[in-house]
């Protein structure tokens, strides 16, 4: 039962697709049958309608078939199609010969006396040529339906583009309104920290300090959005000043020395390396122990850059990011230098937490700067 209704249903899309080319050929051969009947009054048997209309239908779609495929390829198209037509007759000049004869000879389909050779040579080529007429005309007209079908494909297609053009061009256009906005948003805000600072100085030059370094901080944040992701490494060193300066204040006395060599000042490096390791330092080290001074060291020898700090670790632990800063700085490295960068962490024999980074000169970015004296800050 299911077979039948996959048949059936198989049956129904068939008719549906090739649905004007049934009610064609249906159309074409009551109107040539009706022509024979009234201007001859000849009337063959359904048999014989059957067989030559069935050698008809086919060359018909065979002879469109080859013509396609000898037009696939502009070389050689002037020997093929004559190659095509001549082939395709002779071809079909044999088989309703053949046909004709068999017919005549063991059925009643073709009742009485062929006619001669010459004259069934006649009528077959008369009515292959017929048929390869109409077939030529809609080889024709298949190709220009699949054309226009192409060639509206590719307006479609055009259309489309532009669409996406213009989309980028808007989206473009929003973001470049939000960058001139996020530009005026900082200009904002450090206006307002310049506001402040000049109202705290004269009542309270600590605070105003403080206004300085954090206004200092956020415009070295925010600049690093623009700089192709890399800062002067002298930049953040000055960063980092900035930062324990600030701690001292809010803190009080708090030991670190931050040393840095003379030349680096032309070394561009990833930004906020130096600030999350110092920030490390905050959240999770020990720095008020005047004997045991947390230290980092930036410096280059043997062709690398060094990175190299030590601190006591808090004896209760901060919870708050903890891992996380490290993590995000070997992650970093490994994206922006792979192989040319490594990094090392963790507790040495005497407690201290130690972390070494060493990048290779060759790796690093560079951009002529003028050059400051080493430094050593105390804090």
């Amino acid at each position: 039962m299911n077979r039948f209704k996959w048949g059936n249903s198989m049956l129904q899309n068939w008719l549906y697709t090739y649905r004007i080319h049934i009610i064609a050929w249906t159309a074409f051969i009551f109107w040539e049958t009706v022509m024979v009947i009234y201007f001859l009054g000849l009337v063959g048997t359904f048999g014989n309608y059957a067989i030559h209309y069935s050698i008809n239908i086919t060359l018909f779609y065979t002879y469109a078939l080859l013509l396609e495929k000898a037009t696939a390829f502009p070389n050689g198209t002037v020997w093929k199609i004559p190659l095509v037509v001549i082939s395709t007759i002779l071809t079909y000049l044999g088989i309703v010969t053949g046909v004709d004869i068999l017919l005549n000879a063991y059925t009643n389909i073709l009742p009485g006396e062929l006619p001669s050779l010459q004259v069934r040579i006649s009528k077959v080529l008369y009515r292959g040529s017929f048929f390869l007429l109409f077939s030529t005309g809609y080889y024709f007209l298949k190709r220009f339906i699949r054309e226009k079908a192409e060639k509206s494909r590719i307006e479609k297609q055009r259309f489309q583009v532009l669409l996406e053009k213009e989309k980028m061009e808007k989206e473009l256009a929003m973001s470049k309104n939000a960058f001139m906005k996020a530009q005026i948003n900082p200009h904002l805000l450090f206006n307002t920290f310049e506001f402040v600072h000049q109202k705290l100085r004269t009542y309270s030059p600590e605070d105003a300090k403080v206004m300085l370094y954090l206004s200092d901080m956020m415009r070295f944040a925010a600049s690093t959005q623009h700089n192709e992701g890399f800062v002067h490494l002298s930049e953040e060193i000055s960063q980092c000043e900035n930062l324990i300066a600030l701690h001292h204040i809010t803190q009080g006395a708090i030991y670190i020395e931050l040393a840095s060599g003379p030349d680096l000042d032309e070394i561009k490096l990833i930004p906020l390396v130096l600030l999350t390791i110092l920030e490390n330092m905050f959240k999770h080290g020990n720095l008020n122990d005047v004997k045991n001074k947390a230290t980092i060291a930036i410096y280059t020898f043997d062709g690398r850059l060094h990175i190299e700090s030590r601190n006591l670790p808090r004896l209760i632990k901060s919870k708050v990011g903890f891992g996380s800063g490290m993590d995000n700085i070997r992650n970093r490295l490994n994206y922006a230098y792979q192989q040319n960068a490594q990094m090392t962490a963790g507790i040495d024999e005497e407690g201290f937490y130690t972390l070494n980074i060493s990048i290779s000169l060759a790796a690093l970015s560079t951009a002529p700067v003028i050059k400051k004296a080493e430094q050593t800050i105390h804090a």
